[in-house]
């Protein structure tokens, strides 16, 4: 446990250090997609994780760690499959769609994920007859992890498309265990990455920690670094029956006021069923069209490979 521990501290020491660093180093005048609506490079995915605030990356335990943390594929068996869709902010004409799934033999996780937005507004949010009015954005990626003992270790190789042009990018993720504490940390299109002369997307790290609750509940909170925002995440889920699941979470931007998150989950033989409602607190919020995010989503496992009996 002392040599585990020291890993955990040095870990830490050098994510609060190196993070930051790396991410004001990355920022420059270009445009950059994270500020458009909806956005599929940061809005997030999957109803479970949504609706715990989108403090997952130190949870990541199903489909969605495509997006949320690579890393956190090596936490099951067999195969894993799911998807969700929503309307960023209820937005008639804006759709985001993603799915995902991975395969784990042993140790070894391999996984890929698909995400599109698309957008056909007239005067919803304000962007009536302007670029954002009618476009799509869409990322493939391939996933592979790694799991040493109390360790895992991920990456995602990714494919940008926006507006007609393209680009490639990389995430990398740990996940570490000690005694019910859960560890996550996550870089994101690390180093950047560049889609055209003048529309980039910068880098984000995520740093979390989750924890175990007497087995009837997770509760769990992470730190998001992007440029000079930060947005503060918690959120749990309560199991009152192996089959149900009750979430809650919220959002806290390092400017603007905090947004509410609930959800509700069902797991039956492996079928998980899923729903969140996120609140609209954001500076959409009164302009023509917009109101609340409500996501479904759905995933099912099955099989176990390559274990002993």
């Amino acid at each position: 446990m002392e040599e585990k521990s020291k890993i955990l501290v040095i870990s830490l020491a050098i994510a609060l250090v190196i993070l930051p660093v790396v991410t004001a180093v990355a920022q420059d005048d270009t445009e950059t997609l994270e500020s458009s609506s909806g956005s599929i490079f940061n809005f997030g995915t999957d109803a479970k994780s949504l609706a715990m605030g989108g403090a997952f990356v130190a949870v990541a335990d199903n489909y969605s760690a495509t997006y949320w943390n690579p890393a956190g594929l090596t936490q099951f068996s067999g195969v894993q499959l799911g998807g969700m869709n929503l309307q960023p902010y209820g937005v008639n004409g804006l759709n985001f769609s993603y799915g995902g799934g991975a395969v784990t033999i042993q140790d070894f996780a391999i996984g890929a994920s698909y995400g599109q937005l698309t957008a056909s507004m007239t005067d919803q949010l304000g962007y009536a007859d302007t670029e954002f009015s009618d476009y799509s954005e869409t990322t493939i990626g391939g996933t592979f992890a790694y799991g040493i003992n109390f360790a895992n270790f991920g990456a995602n190789v990714k494919s940008y498309q926006f507006k007609g042009d393209s680009g490639f990018g990389f995430d990398l993720g740990t996940l570490m265990t000690f005694d019910g504490i859960n560890l996550g940390i996550a870089a994101n299109n690390v180093g950047g990455v560049s889609i055209s002369d003048n529309s980039t997307v910068d880098p984000s790290y995520r740093l979390g920690v989750s924890a175990e609750l007497l087995e009837l509940a997770i509760a769990s909170a992470e730190v998001d670094l992007q440029g000079d925002s930060r947005v503060i995440k918690a959120g749990f889920e309560i199991l009152p029956i192996d089959q149900f699941a009750l979430r809650g979470g919220v959002q806290v931007p390092s400017s603007g006021g905090p947004s509410f998150t609930v959800g509700a989950g069902i797991n039956l033989a492996g079928l998980t069923v899923d729903i969140a409602w996120l609140q609209n607190n954001t500076e959409f919020a009164g302009r023509s069209g917009a109101g609340d995010t409500l996501v479904l989503s759905a995933g099912f496992q099955f099989g176990a490979f390559g274990e002993s009996a």
